[in-house]
């Protein structure tokens, strides 16, 4: 108990004294540099004593870093089957601000293969904002299938409904002007 005490009262102490704040750079990967399984690397963005730094690449199996390439991969600029940063790129799973990939992405843009979820989301299925796809959910909803108050496609459903056949509030459907056309003959 006591050397955990003593371990909390070293790093307390040095944080506060601010003799970590100049290890600027962080460069680990395990089990060996040749063949990472783990590779964490980054530069922490900003130095007070070189200015702005150059971005580090980590790749490996599972990659943290600056920019990550990985199976598991997070960072400010990943890319991986799961992926999980600012900008990221995903087979099966992209997560964070822009985000893109074949399988799912979900952030404030996504752009996915199958499924979209964000505030503005393109996919086969699209659930967002403003959402585009053969399947789309959103206040402004494009596609096929289209859901939302704005809603534009074939089969659509939502307060304003444009599109072949669908119902609305303000329905503008070709089926709606058949029918009123059908009236006049």
């Amino acid at each position: 108990m006591r050397i955990v005490q003593r371990m909390i009262r070293y790093a307390t102490q040095h944080f506060e004294d601010g003799r970590f704040a100049d290890q600027e750079e962080i460069d680990y990967q395990w089990p060996a540099q040749g063949f990472p399984v783990v590779s964490i690397r980054t530069n922490r963005g900003f130095s007070g004593k070189r200015g702005i730094a150059k971005p580090k690449v980590a790749v490996g199996l599972i990659a943290i870093g600056d920019i990550a390439i990985g199976l598991i991969a997070g960072g400010a600029i990943s890319v991986g089957l799961l992926a999980v940063g600012a900008l990221s790129f995903g087979v099966w799973l992209a997560l964070g601000a822009v985000v893109g990939g074949p399988g799912l992405a979900a952030g404030a843009v996504a752009i996915a293969g199958d499924i979209a979820l964000g505030a503005i989301a393109v996919g086969n299925w699209a659930i967002g904002a403003i959402a585009i796809g053969a399947k789309a959910v959103g206040a402004i909803a494009i596609g096929q299938w289209a859901l939302g108050v704005v809603s534009i496609g074939e089969y659509v459903l939502g307060l304003v409904a444009i599109g072949e056949s669908g119902f609305g509030l303000v329905p503008i459907i070709e089926d709606l002007w058949r029918w009123i056309g059908g009236l006049f003959d």
